[in-house]
């Protein structure tokens, strides 16, 4: 798997005092007042924005204001892949990260974004939560530095075209589709037979608006926040991939804080957490009949055909990352 190896563009260029602000503690010797950055591209005002945010003002709030995390959204500091990137550099301290794009540090996290892996929300918390998200989030903090906060519910992913309906497998050929720059993306594309168009998700407007892409996957709550309602016509209800959004921590900046507060982190993450999961759920049911309100024609789809077409993805990538004890741990029953 190819590494990400070039600076993010937005990052190389940041001012050297919020550089310098964020990535030391503030004061002198024996001052306890910590700066923290947290970056990601979701739109002001979205779920993630709400959520991390609250987790910021409980982090200060459980820390008597010891941890200030600045938050940087809607792509400031760069795109999901260049804040990842400056995550894993140190030059950023905290983000949010779908699972697809982590899968360009840690290929293995790739699996989670499978194609009809999951058949509910309460399966696919449990597998974040549960051992094989364990072994995932190991991974990431041995190999790269990372460490994995907390698994956020992204939702089950839906399509959206401009101007070509899609009722079956076969209307999906020759479909320009944007893809997110990662492989499970692609490959589940190309097994449906549309052409994927890797972007960054900040491009996807204006993509769609120029006729650069004909369509565009992702949770109705993002779909609708991003307004790409705006130049859209059809909704295709496929829920073919649930996506996971990732708090992640660069390990030197978490290992410099006291315990106590480390603990407020872990402490403020699982209050965020507990309240996301829920608030997605309803808004991306929300987002859907806004949508249709707008005037959009939501497309019910046989979902087995999909399924099929791209149910050797899985075997093909837990053959190709010698993960079969992973898999098997993310796809089993929840109890």
């Amino acid at each position: 798997m190819k590494k990400m190896t070039k600076l993010p563009r937005k990052l190389a260029f940041l001012p050297a005092i919020l550089l310098s602000f964020s990535l030391t503690a503030c004061g002198g010797q024996g001052d306890s007042r910590f700066v923290f950055s947290l970056a990601h591209h979701n739109p002001v005002g979205g779920v993630y924005d709400y959520a991390i945010r609250h987790f910021a003002d409980l982090v200060y709030q459980k820390t008597d204001g010891g941890v200030t995390i600045n938050v940087f959204p809607a792509a400031q500091l760069g795109g999901e892949r260049d804040v990842l990137e400056g995550l894993s550099m140190g030059i950023l301290d905290m983000t949010l990260n779908t699972s697809a794009l982590i899968m360009n540090l840690v290929p293995e996290f790739g699996l989670l974004d499978l194609p009809f892996l999951f058949e509910d929300y309460d399966a696919a918390r449990a597998a974040i939560e549960g051992p094989g998200g364990q072994m995932l989030g190991d991974k990431l903090l041995q190999q790269h530095g990372v460490r994995m906060l907390a698994g956020w519910n992204s939702g089950f992913r839906i399509m959206m075209t401009t101007g070509t309906p899609i009722h079956n497998l076969a209307d999906f050929s020759g479909v320009r589709m944007r893809a997110p720059e990662t492989p499970v993306y692609i490959q589940m594309f190309q097994a449906l037979g549309a052409n994927p168009t890797p972007m960054p998700f900040a491009e996807v407007y204006t993509a769609l608006q120029l006729g650069v892409v004909d369509g565009v996957e992702v949770a109705a709550e993002p779909m609708y926040t991003m307004r790409f309602h705006e130049v859209g016509s059809y909704l295709i209800l496929t829920d073919h991939i649930f996506s996971a959004m990732m708090p992640l921590i660069n390990e030197q900046r978490y290992q410099s804080l006291p315990p106590e507060y480390r603990a407020a982190i872990h402490e403020a993450m699982a209050i965020a957490t507990d309240m996301q999961w829920p608030l997605f759920t309803q808004a991306s049911e929300d987002a859907l009949q806004s949508m249709i309100g707008y005037g959009l024609t939501a497309i019910e789809i046989d979902r087995e055909p999909l399924r099929q077409a791209t149910l050797p993805m899985h075997e093909r990538f837990a053959e190709e990352l010698n993960a079969w004890e992973l898999i098997g741990l993310l796809s089993a029953p929840s109890n």
